[in-house]
C-alpha cells in the first residue's frame, strides 16, 4: 500500500455509494500492480467548487477548474481526481509526463479506471489527466437541472 492509501480510501467513501466499490476495485488493482496512486478529491461541496473556480479569476493563482458550482461531476459524488506519489511526495502530471516510466504508470492507472467503466479526462480535448468520472447514464446538464429543481423545491418548503 502507498503512504496515502488510507486517505485515498476516505476520499473514495465520499463518492456516490454506487461508485464506491468500483473505485475501491481500481485502487486495489493499482496497488497490486505497484502503481502508487493517490486520490486527491472525491466529492466536493458547491462551496469547495466555488473556491476552486475562483482561482486564476478572482483569487491569485492558476486556474484549477473550468467548472462552476453545480456543473462538476464532483458536486454529485460522481468523480474523483488522482495523482501518483513517490514515497510521501505527491507528483504532478507535469512531473510524470517528463519521466517515461511515471508517464506509463499514469496511463496504466487511466486504463484500469476505464476498464471499470470510468470516463477519463485524459481523453478530453480540455485534457484533465487525473480526472475520472462515472455519470451513470446522465449528462452534467441533466444532473445540474435535477439539482436546481431539488433546490427550488427545498426553497419553496
Amino acid at each position: 500500500m502507498t503512504e496515502f492509501a488510507d486517505v485515498s480510501m476516505e476520499r473514495i467513501h465520499t463518492l456516490n455509494s454506487k461508485l464506491v466499490e468500483s473505485a475501491i476495485n481500481v485502487l486495489r488493482k493499482c496497488l497490486k500492480q505497484k502503481l502508487p496512486i493517490h486520490i486527491l478529491w472525491g466529492s466536493r461541496t458547491l462551496e469547495q467548487q466555488d473556491l476552486l473556480y475562483r482561482f486564476g479569476r478572482t483569487l491569485h493563482g492558476s486556474i484549477i477548474t473550468h467548472r462552476r458550482p453545480g456543473y462538476s461531476a464532483h458536486n454529485f459524488g460522481l468523480a474523483l481526481d488522482f495523482c501518483l506519489s513517490e514515497g510521501t511526495r505527491l507528483l504532478t502530471w507535469d512531473e510524470c509526463f517528463a519521466d517515461p516510466e511515471k508517464h506509463k504508470m499514469w496511463f496504466r492507472v487511466v486504463q484500469i479506471f476505464e476498464a471499470e467503466g470510468w470516463e477519463s479526462g485524459w481523453r478530453w480535448p480540455s485534457f484533465e489527466p487525473g480526472h475520472m468520472q462515472k455519470l451513470m447514464g446522465h449528462t452534467i446538464g441533466e444532473l445540474h437541472v435535477s439539482y436546481k429543481q431539488d433546490e427550488d423545491r427545498n426553497n419553496r418548503n
